[in-house]
């Protein structure tokens, strides 16, 4: 079923996504200069997770990249 959305909308999505590429890209800068992440409890770090987010960090870029790329191809 093919539905309207309303053009404004769309729009909203495509900068949510796009912020959260941006989010993505730096956290991914802060790994690469030497920033770690881990998991804890009660404020007591348990394991590094720093690996775990590197790849969860690539994979939202690649899924905004897919995106925006469909949203372009349908929008030329």
């Amino acid at each position: 079923m093919d539905r309207i959305i309303a053009h404004d909308t769309v729009e909203q999505w495509m900068t949510h996504l796009r912020l959260q590429r941006t989010r993505a890209r730096d956290v991914i800068w802060l790994i690469e200069h030497g920033a770690t992440l881990h998991d804890g409890r009660d404020g007591t770090p348990t394991h590094d997770a720093t690996e775990r987010w590197l790849r969860e960090q690539q994979q939202v870029i690649a899924d905004v990249d897919r995106l925006v790329g469909l949203y372009d191809s349908a929008n030329v």
